[in-house]
């Protein structure tokens, strides 16, 4: 076997690795610098700022909504917020190996696409995953890009085309090992003046910058409109639990990728979940309802676990698990951030956060 294909299986292996992890009350409201805790989360959770709902506070880069089928709250909530997200990207679209077919177009609601799009509102793309790719799919697909890209370019455009997207958001692992997919894709969603967003796989350690850093960045930069950078679930493999996306790393992130021309076109991703860790079962993503769920059964004024380095805060439960949320105080900090380095946001998901939080943007 040659040197070449030795590394293209080895960055494969790693690509396989990253794309097979993917699972009012309307009052007046000022968000208080205060210490959190579950008693004043039930009590708050579900106030908006009316006279705001509609304006964009944020004063950093774009901000990027996703919206899921199966948290279909998302989907009123990019209604009742309309004008604070730049983006929304439904989450319905899926490439299968097998002659390329495209899945998801039963979730598309042409409705609520005219009600959350438009002049006021932001830019619908749905977003396109690869799903079910084994490395030899991908092996395929490269070696014979001039082929096959062809095809999966006109699927991919016959769904914007029919549906008049805005453009796209492409999950695909690592770009830089699809150099002639992105660059024809780009090609052709740019010819049609569709926007279009890749999803980045977020940098944990030295071997991954040899597919992803600032040099591929900057490169991919010039055919990508924005990067939606996965910073969270930092912790999610480890059974003893920890924060879901510690300040630092999301700093190491942006410092590590950007410069100062190409900043503005990285989002940086904000979990709206929590995450539950106990040491007799394996980790689980929380939708914050349940949390608050929870804190109805145990009604407590003593204020969460805060972790000064992360930024985070955490709460212990009754059965002994540890689950890490995030607050306004943490969204705050991560908003403060991304204004300080002017990048933008990407909510992973709206539909799982409290109603509160969508005040912050």
């Amino acid at each position: 076997m040659s040197k070449y294909y030795a590394m293209l299986l080895v960055a494969f292996w790693f690509l396989y690795l990253v794309t097979a992890h993917d699972a009012h009350q309307q009052v007046s409201f000022g968000l208080k610098d205060q210490v959190e805790t579950s008693e004043s989360v039930l009590r708050e959770h579900d106030q908006i700022d009316i006279n705001m709902a509609h304006e964009k506070t944020f004063k950093g880069g774009d901000t990027l909504a996703y919206v899921t089928p199966w948290n279909n709250r998302g989907y009123d909530i990019v209604k009742e917020f309309k004008g604070k997200f730049d983006f929304v990207s439904p989450v319905w679209y899926y490439i299968e190996p097998s002659g390329y077919k495209v899945i998801g177009e039963h979730d598309v609601d042409e409705n609520w696409v005219k009600e959350v799009g438009g002049e006021h509102g932001g830019k619908v793309v749905p977003r396109f995953q690869f799903r079910n790719w084994e490395i030899q799919h991908y092996q395929f697909f490269v070696t014979n890009a001039m082929e096959e890209v062809p095809k999966v370019v006109e699927k991919i455009m016959e769904q914007v085309s029919k549906y008049d997207f805005d453009g796209i958001v492409l999950e695909c692992g690592y770009p830089s090992f699809f150099p002639v997919f992105i660059q024809q894709l780009s090609m052709v969603l740019h010819e049609d003046d569709k926007q279009f967003i890749l999803v980045l796989p977020p940098i944990r350690s030295e071997e991954q910058k040899k597919y992803l850093s600032a040099e591929i960045f900057a490169g991919l930069a010039k055919l990508i409109d924005r990067f939606s950078i996965m910073t969270y679930d930092y912790s999610s493999h480890l059974p003893s639990g920890g924060p879901s996306s510690p300040i630092d790393w999301v700093i190491d992130n942006i410092e590590a990728l950007t410069n100062d021309e190409n900043r503005h076109q990285l989002l940086i991703g904000l979990n709206m979940y929590a995450m539950s860790y106990h040491e007799m079962t394996m980790p689980q993503p929380m939708l914050l309802k349940d949390v608050v769920g929870k804190f109805e059964d145990w009604i407590e004024d003593e204020p969460f676990g805060w972790d000064k380095e992360a930024e985070e805060h955490s709460v212990r439960d009754m059965d002994g698990s540890t689950i890490w949320l995030p607050t306004v105080k943490s969204l705050r900090n991560r908003i403060h951030l991304a204004e300080d380095y002017g990048v933008g946001l990407s909510l992973w998901e709206v539909g799982q956060g409290l109603d509160y939080f969508y005040n912050l943007f």
